[in-house]
């Protein structure tokens, strides 16, 4: 007997325990060859020791709330200021070709050293189980039988190997694009980290597996994973909700994959979403280090209101140092460390977020979302037993003052990066604010039942825009799973015939309701109206006021579609009028038709208005809205327009992820690409058309769809 064998024999490993453990990861060596595998993992074993933790973060800030980083050896001082931030969790890639480089050896010292300094700090560990291995792969992905067994191997001696120490594995790292190599496959990704969580499982029970770490809410690599059976051996779906948009706007992401989740998720098992890897570059265009730190406070308070257990920002500290590199420019501090210095590394804006939101909110944990009455504010309140705090931002360029309802008492003020404010006062009427971009912390002074009280806002959103020159249309969304049981209220001026008043009823899945108030004037093509929502007397959203101007109908009908980006990728596009496929009342007749398909590469398809007069723009518009019948494709949608410098802008909407009619809103006032001209991010009127509409193929895979656009208007305050 060897001596590895013997210690083997010593520790409990017993041949009935050691050919059991090799079945069920799939090993199929001789007992002297199972015994070297398992003594490496035995002689391997950390000297350090922790007790036993759940896998998953409580509901308490900031137990959920982490960072990404790239090392294994920590520099002196550098874990002390991560920890003073207030991250409880790191995520790390954990190699499989950099601990296995002989086959069935595997070394985890780095991995161990990693670990014991962690949990000096109380910092727990999100390991991503990831990329290729020479031994067995030709490329970065796995897509034989062998390298899925060997690979399987590997990661359940490193289940094993750090059993108990609260640790998600975390099955490869974005498969859904370049990171799986040569190019993506789900059905070979499924296969892999069906056999992986199964062999972790099989080895080591309380460990918890996740994936797939989608580059982006993937939802059709997801539905993918799904159908092979992966959440029955989930015990998370972990997504990588990248966007250059608000962070707000994943809140609806975040309702589809939750509802998709309920349709192949085992009965009685509940699974939740992880935000795994999610940030903003300050190098991006309309970005900055000011505003990064707005959107990491934003993103973890969006997350905290959605149920998302585990929130880590990309990235710890900037990668390199080039100004016009964004992938350089992720990080919570700066790039260059010093040595000795206090702190190591110089905080950023979104480094002092981080460490505000954790320290203002500890301990506490997210009651509820107040209703303001505009879908653009938002008012969260946390509770940490009877003490209230509360989170004020607001999504909209131009900010609002609102009313809280609360209590007569203090509230004082502290910023997202952690400057105090000056107290202010509620009185018999509630509290008046006004919020910013930024997220501002308000701390409650005393017990305050009529702030606790308070009712909720519904997870809805409401779109409003012209059908016809005489008819307005309103569309409902719920993003919760619930009924819902309330008012409309359609605010108008005297160019509407009489206010309409319309009851709203959601039944429970219900997600979408679309109403028509046939009742302009056939005289005109200008609308004014806004709207309310109310339920059991609580404005749940108002929309203020705004007028809605007609195009003529000859915009579409006489527009082309050109195809643009990379003249050498090959596309087809075609425009004609034509009815859709599902009839919309009272829209206009001059509905268009719109086909498109490209191979793999850079191409998008532009719509362009007639030549002339036709072009031009009255007046100062402040958006502009088109009903767009989907094909839930997840074509990006923009459109071009032109100032009076040549500067051109090109603002964007939500991808077109529905089947359908939806009103698809374009906002001028939102941050959006720009160039030319003057280039200065600032609209000098007046504004003329580019593109009226603008298909763009953002993943840059071979796509095709079919489109129906109808009834264009532009929209003034």
């Amino acid at each position: 007997m060897s001596g590895g064998e013997f210690k083997l024999l010593a520790s409990g490993w017993h041949p009935s325990k050691m050919t059991s453990f090799a079945g069920k990861v799939g090993y199929t060596g001789s007992m002297k060859q199972i015994c070297a595998c398992l003594c490496a993992i035995t002689l391997a074993w950390p000297a350090f020791a922790a007790p036993p933790q759940t896998s998953l973060p409580a509901a308490v800030v900031p137990d959920g709330l982490g960072v990404n980083i790239h090392f294994t050896d920590a520099r002196p001082g550098e874990l002390e200021m991560l920890a003073a931030a207030g991250f409880h969790w790191v995520r790390m890639d954990f190699s499989w070709g950099g601990t296995e480089k002989r086959p069935g050896e595997y070394d985890f010292s780095a991995y161990d050293r990693l670990l014991a300094s962690l949990e000096t700090k109380k910092l727990r560990a999100l390991f991503i189980l990831d990329y290729g291995n020479s031994l067995y792969e030709a490329d970065s992905a796995v897509a034989t039988e062998a390298g899925r067994r060997a690979f399987s191997r590997w990661a359940a001696a490193a289940a094993v190997h750090f059993n108990g120490h609260g640790i998600l594995w975390e099955i490869w790292n974005e498969p859904n694009i370049g990171f799986w190599k040569p190019k993506p496959n789900v059905a070979d990704y499924a296969a892999l980290a069906l056999a992986a969580a199964k062999a972790i499982h099989a080895a080591a029970p309380g460990e918890a597996v996740i994936g797939p770490a989608t580059s982006g809410v993937d939802l059709q690599f997801l539905e993918s994973c799904f159908k092979a059976g992966l959440l029955d051996w989930w015990d998370a779906v972990s997504v990588h909700p990248y966007r250059q948009s608000a962070p707000e706007s994943a809140e609806a992401d975040y309702q589809k994959l939750r509802g998709l989740i309920a349709r192949y998720a085992p009965k009685g098992k509940s699974i939740p979403i992880i935000s795994g890897e999610w940030g903003y570059s300050s190098a991006w265009q309309n970005f900055d280090a000011a505003a990064q730190g707005q959107m990491l406070a934003r993103q973890w308070l969006v997350n905290l209101a959605n149920q998302i257990p585990l929130s880590i920002w990309y990235d710890w500290h900037e990668d390199g140092t080039d100004p016009q590199e964004p992938e350089h420019h992720f990080g919570t501090v700066a790039n260059a460390y010093h040595a000795g210095g206090s702190p190591v590394y110089q905080p950023k804006p979104a480094y002092l977020a981080a460490k505000t939101l954790t320290s203002v909110l500890q301990g506490f944990q997210f009651t509820k979302r107040l209703a303001l009455g505009n879908p653009d504010d938002y008012a969260l309140l946390f509770h940490k037993g009877d003490r209230l705090r509360l989170a004020v931002w607001t999504t909209s360029p131009t900010p609002q003052p609102v009313r809280i309802r609360s209590s007569p008492g203090e509230f004082e003020i502290i910023n997202h990066t952690g400057e105090r404010g000056k107290t202010i006062l509620a009185n018999e009427n509630g509290l008046a604010f006004t919020p910013t971009l930024a997220p501002q912390y308000l701390i409650v002074r005393k017990s305050n039942p009529l702030l606790r009280s308070a009712p909720a806002a519904w997870p809805l959103h409401a779109r409003l825009g012209l059908a016809s020159d005489k008819t307005l249309a309103v569309q409902i969304e719920n993003q919760s799973d619930a009924s819902f049981n309330g008012t409309l209220h359609l605010t108008q001026t005297a160019s509407l015939n009489n206010s309409a008043k319309l009851s709203i009823k959601l039944k429970p899945g219900e997600t979408s309701q679309l109403l028509h108030v046939v009742s302009a004037p056939s005289t005109t093509s200008e609308i004014v109206a806004g709207l309310r929502l109310e339920s059991e007397g609580a404005v749940m959203l108002e929309l203020t006021p705004r007028r809605f101007r007609l195009l003529p109908d000859a915009m579409l009908s006489a527009s082309r579609i050109v195809s643009d980006g990379d003249a050498k990728v090959v596309s087809q596009q075609s425009i004609a009028v034509s009815p859709a496929p599902e009839p919309f009342s009272g829209l206009s007749s001059q509905a268009v038709k719109v086909n498109y398909q490209c191979d793999e590469g850079w191409k998008f398809f532009r719509i362009v208005p007639p030549e002339g007069k036709a072009r031009e723009i009255a007046g100062k518009p402040v958006g502009f809205g088109i009903w767009v019948y989907g094909d839930g494709r997840n074509a990006s949608p923009r459109l071009r327009i032109v100032d009076a410098t040549g500067q051109t802008f090109q603002p964007t909407a939500a991808a077109i992820a529905w089947a359908g009619w939806r009103y698809v809103e374009f906002d001028f006032n939102a941050p959006a690409g720009h160039w030319g001209g003057a280039n200065d991010d600032v609209m000098h009127f007046p504004i003329r058309w580019d593109t009226l509409f603008l298909i763009d193929n953002v993943a840059r895979q071979k796509s095709e769809g079919t489109l129906y656009l109808a009834s264009p208007a532009l929209i003034y305050q």
